[in-house]
């Protein structure tokens, strides 16, 4: 060989573990060895950090972390508190891709309660270069799609994005127009890597948005759980920006099927604040849900009710209605809410 490493060179060095050569390399893009090399090199780094990583390689946080997630799979990096394994080994596959196809909603057998499709998680990635290849030579739909993905992405994807776009089309069954708009929500909702962008493709296969009106119809409820949720942050102490996939189920149904808007599930939040010392959804869930089978709709609705429980029990104990009593009447109405809700068997989880 024309070239050798320069000896000089060798008196600044850290370790690289020989199965990042051995059993990645082929696998691995630069951004992803650029990761991996600057993670060894600042491993005792107390301040590192993915913002830190974006700066110095010049790549979108996104990327980083899709990276990160790249070595987490293969056993090489592990998130803070796991306990470390052996890296596992990664067989190169040999064959053309041949993933069975997700059934669309007509294909399903019908049944009285349809379970929610159980669909497996994207590893990033699955398929060879040479795999990628010949898929693409297979269906011409994916050339397209990759083109296509890169305008709204505003950048190359590269064999990361074309492993995960060829999985949810081969191994999620998502036709080419629906891809794109989760690529499209993903640009939206500032959550561009790749893992997330093949998270949002799972979503949408378990809930059968396999269509534009579908897409339409679960983008237009995201909307207004999302604005709900901005609502309440305004007007609690919620500090994470979006909720969690639990928490948007909940709203949903308060928001969708109920019809409440933030200023009742507010009120909710606030019994639950006081009964159990923080927001449980679970817990909100019960109040809303009785306000929902009584039939009420507005904070007016609940003052009402709390007026009348409160003349019946001072007809009941005899008592007169006057300034005096006040605060005893305002006791019984704190009682009345946690007795009207019946939630003395709700379990409290954590959301």
């Amino acid at each position: 060989m024309e070239f050798k490493l320069n000896p000089l060179c060798l008196t600044g060095i850290f370790p690289v573990p020989n199965s990042l050569v051995d059993e990645n390399i082929r696998l691995a893009s630069a951004v992803q060895l650029k990761t991996m090399l600057y993670l060894l090199r600042h491993v005792n780094d107390s301040d590192l950090s993915i913002e830190k990583m974006s700066d110095a390689l010049l790549y979108d946080k996104a990327d980083i972390l899709d990276a990160l997630i790249f070595w987490q799979e293969r056993g090489l990096v592990i998130k803070d508190g796991q306990t470390p394994s052996p890296s596992p080994l990664i067989p190169e596959p040999t064959t053309t891709i041949k993933i069975q196809k997700a059934p669309t909603k007509k294909e399903e057998p019908e049944t009285e309660a349809p379970q929610k499709k159980s669909v497996p998680t994207l590893d990033i990635p699955r398929p060879s270069h040479e795999q990628v290849a010949a898929r693409v030579k297979e269906c011409a739909e994916l050339s397209t799609l990759f083109q296509e993905a890169q305008v709204i992405l505003g950048k190359t994807i590269g064999y990361e994005g074309q492993a995960v776009l060829i999985m949810m089309y081969d191994g999620y069954g998502l036709p080419i127009e629906v891809i794109l708009m989760a690529v499209q929500y993903a640009v939206d909702q500032k959550k561009t890597g790749y893992s997330q962008i093949a998270r949002i493709g799972k979503i949408w296969c378990e809930n059968e948005v396999n269509t534009l009106e579908a897409v339409d119809e679960y983008l237009s409820e995201h909307t207004i759980v999302d604005e709900t949720w901005a609502k309440l942050r305004q007007m609690t102490e919620i500090t994470n920006r979006n909720p969690t996939e639990k928490q948007r189920k909940f709203l949903s149904v308060w928001v969708k099927e109920y019809g409440y808007n933030a200023d009742m599930i507010f009120y909710a939040y606030e019994e639950s604040i006081d009964r159990t010392g923080k927001m449980s959804m679970p817990y909100m869930d019960k109040i809303i849900r009785n306000w929902h089978v009584a039939g009420v709709r507005t904070p007016t609705d609940i003052e009402n009710v709390q007026k009348q429980w409160a003349e019946r029990q001072q007809k009941t104990t005899g008592k007169n209605k006057t300034t005096d009593n006040a605060r005893e009447v305002s006791y019984d109405i704190d009682k009345y809410m946690q007795n009207a809700i019946n939630l003395k068997n709700v379990k409290i989880e954590n959301d």
